[in-house]
């Protein structure tokens, strides 16, 4: 090969190299330029994000500035508020400071007050005494007038009317005085028809001169208590009537009522002044506290509410745990209540802030009944298990145990009662026998079968000389 060709083919070479070079080249170019295009793209995505960057933190610096005049507006209604509390602290103060003064004052008047009735007491006492001494002395008189008058009889009692013994009862009968002037009653002297089917509670005023029957009827009835004789229909309940109380000045008489309500009626006027509405249940028990200016009131709504008698307003409500059947004041303010309840307890409770303070399992059923003493110190309970209960109000420990053969209490309505004197306990049964314990000693003083039908309530006249029984068949009974 000559020199010339050689050389030919060199630059043949050289050239081929040099188009794979620029096809390369090309190659290169091409990339180079959409990734210069896809740096654009995102460049522009950059500034447009950038932008929206700038135009927030423009937004958050304004709000910045709304927030710190906020704050500046805050704080500056704070120590307004600052300075309204410290006012309030120190009215405060004067105020707690009153409370401690009235709670001095009430402390002082409570005491006062126990003076009051212990020297009531033994004024009552020293009356039952003189009774006593004129009851020997009459029934001396009419032993003798009976001796010389055989035809006159011992008290009855008729359907529909009431009578009063005219002649003394027959030999081994009457009522069973005890020192301390209340009556264990021995015989029936009397019998007031209550006007409705079923008889649910009956209530005694403070002086004694009052009866009032709550029941199936949807109208209460107020009667006098020595002659029987009707002195008020009262109307306004919807339902039936489940509990019926006076007020201790005797001048309103309130009913709980299975239309959901409890209603006070005055006196004076037999008119209607108060429905107190907020349960949503049948009311079973009503409470006026001593000056009635609160009344108390258990539904089976599984609530008891306290209401401003005045106003009929409700300002608190208590839930207990589980269903009542009656619950009572353990203080004449009202700011302690026991209750009995269906799951064999009874309960104590602090009206003021709901809270429960005690409780005791002391039956082995449900109890159908509470009754405080007048003292507040003692409960008496009633159980569907048989048994009546005295209890300390303080410890909730048993202090009696009552209980008699053939005892069965209803268990719907069966109130128990404790004499003013606190010596005797007294509570109808199921087959309509009255039973009479010694509350001390827990001895069955006696039983009586008078009634035609289950016992649901039974009183002692305030005086305690007296006994008034109430039966689920519309009667109710006065004992001596």
């Amino acid at each position: 090969m000559s020199l010339a060709q050689q050389r030919i083919a060199d630059l043949e070479r050289d050239i081929e190299g040099l188009k794979e070079e620029r096809t390369l080249l090309y190659r290169t170019q091409g990339t180079n330029a959409q990734r210069l295009l896809d740096l654009s793209d995102k460049m522009r995505e950059n500034e447009e994000r950038l932008r929206q960057q700038e135009l927030e933190i423009m937004d958050s610096h304004e709000a910045l500035r709304r927030t710190n005049g906020k704050i500046d507006d805050m704080q500056a209604a704070l120590k307004e508020k600052d300075g309204t509390i410290q006012i309030l602290q120190d009215e405060m103060s004067a105020l707690q400071l009153e409370i401690v003064q009235i709670e001095e004052r009430c402390l002082r008047l409570q005491s006062e007050n126990d003076d009051l009735v212990k020297r009531w007491l033994n004024k009552m006492n020293q009356e039952a005494e003189k009774v006593n001494e004129v009851t020997e002395e009459l029934e001396h008189i009419k032993r003798k007038s009976a001796a010389l008058s055989p035809r006159m009889g011992p008290a009855f009692f008729e359907d529909d009317h009431f009578f009063v013994a005219q002649s003394p009862p027959s030999a081994g009968g009457g009522a069973h005085a005890v020192r301390g002037g209340s009556l264990a009653p021995r015989s029936a002297v009397g019998k007031i028809d209550g006007r409705m089917e079923e008889v649910h509670s009956i209530a005694l005023s403070t002086n004694g001169e009052m009866l009032a029957v709550g029941g199936q009827s949807n109208t209460a009835r107020v009667f006098d208590a020595e002659t029987g004789e009707s002195v008020f229909s009262l109307t306004g309940c919807l339902k039936g009537i489940n509990h019926v109380e006076f007020s201790s000045d005797n001048t309103m008489l309130l009913a709980a009522s299975s239309d959901h309500t409890a209603r006070i009626w005055k006196l004076d006027t037999g008119r209607q002044w108060k429905s107190l509405s907020g349960h949503i249940g049948s009311v079973m028990t009503a409470k006026f506290n001593l000056d009635a200016s609160r009344v108390y009131t258990y539904s089976q709504d599984r609530t008891v509410k306290v209401w401003d008698t005045q106003r009929g307003l409700c300002i608190k409500t208590l839930f207990t745990v589980s269903s009542c059947h009656d619950f009572d004041l353990l203080d004449s303010v009202g700011s302690r209540i026991v209750t009995a309840h269906m799951d064999n307890a009874i309960r104590v409770w602090d009206t003021a802030t709901g809270k429960r303070l005690q409780e005791a399992n002391l039956h082995k059923e449900q109890v159908m009944s509470v009754w405080a003493s007048h003292t507040g110190e003692r409960i008496l309970t009633n159980s569907y298990d048989g048994t009546l209960k005295l209890v300390d109000a303080r410890t909730l420990d048993v202090i009696t145990v009552m209980s008699a053969p053939g005892y069965r209490p209803s268990r719907n309505w069966a109130r128990a009662s404790l004499s003013p004197d606190e010596r005797f306990a007294m509570a109808g049964s199921i087959d309509g026998k009255l039973f009479v314990w010694d509350a001390n000693s827990g001895d069955l003083v006696r039983s009586l079968d008078i009634h035609r039908s289950a016992v649901c309530d039974a009183l002692w006249h305030p005086t305690g000389m007296r006994v008034y029984s109430a039966e689920k068949s519309r009667y109710i009974l006065m004992l001596h």
